[in-house]
């Protein structure tokens, strides 16, 4: 039986999750790193050659990777929950969309990828913080779509939405 300290527990581990995905995803990098303990790690098996500290896995997508950069988010479900006292294993499937300028008019790029995020946590407080992630990917197709260019600027408007930047100043 669940008690109401796991209840607790799932509740504030599944906000540390979602702090990572919608500070990534509206590039909100203060959002983002608040998910992770100082010393954390980030694997990403078969895409990077060794873990990255968040603040450099940030440095990474801020440079070359962001010049072409739309838009990004990520669905996140069937988190499983492992809590044994102040640490905590989960295992959540996730499902992400991104959109990234191709150089031709009207044209953009799509990514539908998904995987897994396997992450060990640390209860600081009354929160938790994500200690090592590694990011699974089990699927990954790109196409090139033609986009007209009022939706365009809508999805580019889409990041650093100043709603995410309040919440993040209120929490």
């Amino acid at each position: 039986m669940i008690t109401p300290q796991e209840l607790s527990d799932r509740d504030a581990i599944t906000r540390t999750l979602r702090r990572y995905s919608q500070g990534l995803d509206q590039r909100e990098w203060g959002l983002f790193l608040s998910a992770f303990h100082p010393s954390a790690l980030i694997e990403v098996p078969g895409y990077l050659s060794k873990p990255l500290f968040p603040v450099e896995f940030v440095e990474m997508l801020s440079g070359d990777f962001d010049s072409a950069r739309i838009s990004g988010q990520h669905f996140l479900a069937n988190t499983l929950f492992d809590i044994r006292n102040d640490r905590a294993h989960t295992v959540t499937e996730f499902f992400a969309s991104n959109a990234e300028r191709t150089g031709e008019q009207g044209r953009i790029q799509v990514q539908r990828a998904g995987g897994l995020q396997v992450d060990d946590l640390v209860r600081q407080g009354e929160t938790w913080l994500i200690v090592h992630r590694t990011l699974v990917q089990k699927s990954d197709t790109r196409r090139v779509v033609d986009y007209n260019e009022s939706t365009l600027a809508l999805a580019s408007a889409s990041t650093h939405n100043g709603v995410v930047a309040e919440f993040q100043e209120n929490a």
